[in-house]
């Protein structure tokens, strides 16, 4: 029969993504695991996972049964104060834009430690175009991205932030026109391929702005190191990071109203961790809305993948 302790066996597994982990978690062997979850079918008459896939993967039914098992178990914790969870927490498979790592999502993931959220991230950096295909199929349970330029009906994007692009350029150049400044210095370009720059790249044409490229980097911190130098002078989204630029370096609003992206997470519609997300999602919006910033040596311990 169907006991409590079933229930917590079933979203262990949901939050961990797979048996072993779950097993793990709540002090169970794999194939104690796994007896358990067979007997659960069996008695519901119902498949829950598809265990053709590796490791196994919740069915329609078997989501629909995790999200009645969350509530049902809330009730059943309210109705006791000693009561413990053994499964609390979860593995989240993160994936997030480049120009994320440094800015707010250290100070988010931070912020969900202390609130207790005890969530084991394993985080993924890409391009949005990228990190939206790995959601897709499911490679990854959420992602911070740059709003994409076409949606999927499968898949959620959440706004949390809208930044405004600034002209960064060293402290010795001369002039306050965002314009004359990027025409007549060298141009650090950030990565075309990146929905950051192609922003920019679409903004210079709409506007005109005729710059000569010296050269094109992957990463902002590389860009912020060249302008820096007195290489050039280049745009990028100010994020809000304590000492985000060195003092050799000055800025400038890119546009008159600034340029501005949208930051924001992208999420399947049908993830059994999307509690987890959801958690995610509260504390970008709590340290954004708060103005808060975070120093770029003060980061919580993450699993970094790839």
């Amino acid at each position: 029969m169907m006991d409590v302790k079933t229930l917590y066996t079933l979203v262990a597994i949901a939050d961990r993504g797979s048996f072993a982990e779950a097993g793990n978690a709540i002090g169970l062997s794999i194939s104690a695991v796994s007896m358990q979850m067979r007997a659960l079918e069996e008695e519901l008459g119902m498949t829950l996972f598809d265990r053709s896939r590796r490791p196994p993967m919740l069915t329609d039914a078997g989501l629909a049964l995790t999200n009645r098992a969350r509530d049902l178990l809330t009730h059943w914790e309210s109705m006791s104060a000693a009561l413990k969870r053994d499964a609390a927490g979860g593995v989240l498979k993160l994936g997030t834009v480049h120009t994320c790592v440094s800015g707010v999502l250290p100070l988010a993931l931070k912020y969900m430690q202390q609130q207790g959220h005890r969530i084991d991230i394993h985080l993924t950096t890409g391009l949005t175009h990228e990190l939206e295909k790995a959601v897709y199929r499911r490679q990854l349970d959420v992602a911070v991205v740059t709003e994409p330029e076409v949606s999927r009906l499968d898949l959620q994007f959440t706004p949390f932030v809208e930044e405004e692009f600034v002209v960064i350029t060293h402290a010795t150049t001369r002039g306050d026109s965002d314009k004359g400044i990027l025409e007549t210095t060298p141009y650090v370009r950030f990565n075309r391929a990146a929905r950051v720059g192609f922003l920019v790249q679409e903004e210079m044409v709409r506007r005109q702005i005729a710059v000569r490229s010296i050269m094109e980097i992957d990463t902002l911190e590389g860009v912020i190191a060249m302008v820096a130098n007195g290489l050039g002078s280049s745009v990028v989204p100010a994020r809000g990071v304590e000492n985000e630029f060195p003092a050799s370096i000055r800025t400038i609003p890119f546009g008159s109203p600034p340029l501005t992206r949208r930051l924001g997470i992208l999420v399947p519609r049908d993830n059994p961790r999307a509690h987890l997300s959801k958690l995610l999602l509260d504390a970008l919006r709590a340290v954004t809305s708060s103005g808060q910033t975070v120093d770029r040596n003060d980061r919580p311990r993450i699993v970094e993948q790839g």
